[in-house]
């Protein structure tokens, strides 16, 4: 992170916050597991479940190059549904301006929206809005089919925010996901939600 560059983003009691880097994530990930077990003894059967879960988010978002990963592992009927949240610093679009007034206008053209060609298509919608103490951002959000790695594919949930910084040609990508599409609508909600608690500090 850019030594003038600070944000905080909350997340609910149930998330874990990741330690990426690989030198330490696996102690700390297996701590932060026993923890939350002995807070929650039901989720005992589902430990090795959910480690691997938080092991491979944490290291999708060390690979990616993500400044900060919380993950979420519920357990539910048939498995644990799997959530997580990604803060990426970027460089801005080449050759915009800090000082413009409105600098989601440079940013909006880089997001393709999509609509559905039928009821198992994926889509994209896009917009500009005023996300509270952070000024003007651009969002997509939608059911996108992503590929982590050669030959496999994944659909995914998937909102991204992308919040200019104040006078730096720099963006913060606040990127939340989960294979869960059955029920993106109340993922989407939570994933408002989470990216509303996003602030930025300079200094």
């Amino acid at each position: 992170m850019d030594a003038n560059v600070h944000f905080s983003l909350r997340v609910p009691p149930n998330w874990f916050e990741l330690d990426v880097h690989p030198a330490t994530r696996e102690a700390s990930i297996r701590e932060l597991v026993r923890e939350r077990i002995a807070q929650v003894p039901e989720l005992r059967e589902r430990r090795g479940e959910i480690t691997k879960l938080l092991r491979d988010q944490a290291a999708a978002a060390w690979d990616a190059g993500a400044v900060y990963c919380a993950g979420m592992a519920e357990p539910v009927q048939d498995g644990v549904l799997p959530a997580t949240v990604t803060v990426f610093l970027l460089p801005g679009p080449l050759g915009a301006n800090s000082d413009e007034p409105d600098r989601t206008e440079a940013l909006l053209p880089m997001l393709t929206p999509k609509e559905a060609k039928d009821e198992n298509d994926t889509w994209t919608r896009v917009r500009a809005f005023e996300l509270e103490g952070c000024g003007r951002v651009a969002r997509s959000h939608g059911i996108e089919d992503l590929a982590p790695e050669p030959g496999k594919s994944i659909r995914v949930a998937q909102m991204q925010t992308f919040v200019p910084i104040p006078e730096v040609n720099r963006i913060l990508l606040v990127s939340c996901s989960s294979p869960a599409t059955a029920v993106a609508e109340g993922l989407f909600d939570l994933f408002d939600a989470l990216t509303g608690t996003l602030r930025l500090e300079q200094g």
